[in-house]
């Protein structure tokens, strides 16, 4: 491997390595994921994962480009975000999500997201843009899933999955999402496209959400 493929890996991964543990099982409801990429892209994939996880859930982001600000969402969104935001992690809701901006420093951010962990019931898909400090590296390793935001097929794809996998973590690789009507459904949390990796590991449950009849209301948390 060259050095430039090297540091261009850790960009989506630690290099400490752990004992490897038995393949994980198809995702639960309330699954725990994380979503590994570059600022501009973790985002609309991190919504796309936790909308295929049985919403309402939350999105917590660290140095991800354009959180999104408070609008029209659903009854169980808005009051996911009010039962975060009582325990001081100020939550928005927007669409069938919630959504977290966690503080920038990296230990704040790993406390942040495992007291979120304790209160969400549903999905919590954390996504994390660009290098990790260990703090977060750690963190990464208590999600059931990784998602490396990047094309499977190329180089940089296929590293930071074995680099993942050999420290014992699920993981798979999605492309980021375009820039498009889907890339924006996804990122003010009402659908996304499919993502064919993903559902595999949901074990054949669909990844694109259908209206489930819970009506989009104004945030009023």
């Amino acid at each position: 491997m060259s050095g430039r493929l090297e540091r261009a890996a850790a960009f989506f991964i630690a290099p400490a390595e752990a004992p490897a543990r038995p393949a994980a099982a198809p995702m639960p409801p309330a699954a725990r994921a994380v979503v590994l990429g570059a600022a501009g892209d973790v985002a609309p994939v991190a919504a796309a994962v936790a909308l295929a996880l049985r919403p309402p859930g939350l999105v917590a982001l660290w140095r991800a480009e354009g959180a999104p600000a408070p609008g029209l969402s659903t009854r169980a969104a808005a009051r996911l975000a009010a039962r975060l935001s009582a325990r001081d992690l100020p939550a928005v809701a927007r669409g069938r999500l919630a959504w977290l901006a966690l503080p920038d420093d990296p230990d704040e951010a790993a406390v942040a997201v495992r007291r979120a962990s304790a209160i969400v019931d549903g999905p919590l898909v954390t996504a994390l843009a660009g290098a990790r400090p260990p703090a977060l590296d750690e963190l990464v390793g208590e999600h059931d899933l990784a998602v490396v935001a990047a094309d499977p097929d190329t180089a940089l794809a296929r590293v930071a999955h074995a680099g993942l996998t050999a420290r014992g973590v699920q993981a798979l690789a999605c492309p980021p999402l375009r820039r498009g009507l889907s890339r924006r459904a996804a990122r003010a949390g009402l659908a996304a496209p499919r993502l064919r990796p993903l559902g595999t590991v949901l074990a054949g449950e669909p990844t694109v959400i259908a209206n489930t009849g819970d009506d989009i209301v104004a945030e009023d948390a």
